[in-house]
């Protein structure tokens, strides 16, 4: 979409420095994967696992939020994804609490769903940094396999705190000394 909301553009000329910054993303998300591919195998004989989705979704919800400064989508990054998945967590344990009461699995499960996406979005103006569309996303990605969930918490929260300040901070970092080099050279330029 363009900056008017009533035109659909299919195509379009990204602005002057888009490019570049997109593409020193691209080159830092893959230096991740490739860090992250050599010392993958040797993670299963330590104690902590990363988990690769938690890890590497959050650079990808930090960039969604286009509408926020960097500052504040690492903090709803970090923030919104775990209460995504403390909420996901506490879905899997209520949902046995209540059947262990006599509930039906069914009625169990869309209880507790109804409350923790009512809370995702009813809170969301009231609390953005904690109830936003990054818990939605932690939340509705960790319940794939529910079985793990509650199993694979402290992992998933490793992970995504791991992936904030690695990727986040890091993405944070070079973008401002791109900021500043471009602001050099255009200063420099115009003397």
């Amino acid at each position: 979409m363009t900056k008017d909301n009533n035109k659909l553009t299919f195509f379009s000329k990204p602005p002057k420095g888009k490019m570049t910054t997109l593409f020193v993303v691209f080159l830092w998300i893959v230096l991740w994967n490739i860090i992250y591919q050599l010392i993958h195998p040797h993670l299963h004989d330590s104690p902590l696992m990363i988990e690769n989705w938690a890890f590497f979704i959050s650079v990808t919800i930090f960039f969604m939020q286009e509408e926020l400064t960097a500052k504040q989508r690492f903090w709803h990054t970090l923030i919104g994804g775990a209460v995504g998945l403390l909420l996901a967590a506490g879905v899997v344990l209520g949902c046995k609490q209540l059947m262990a009461l006599g509930l039906s699995h069914t009625l169990s499960i869309c209880i507790l769903l109804i409350a923790a996406i009512a809370m995702l979005i009813l809170l969301h103006p009231y609390m953005p940094v904690f109830f936003n569309n990054v818990g939605f996303c932690y939340f509705i990605v960790s319940l794939v396999d529910s079985s793990k969930t509650v199993e694979k918490l402290p992992d998933h929260l490793i992970s995504l705190l791991l992936g904030s300040f690695f990727l986040n901070l890091g993405v944070i970092g070079i973008l401002h000394i791109l900021k500043t080099v471009k602001a050099k050279k255009s200063s420099n330029s115009d003397k």
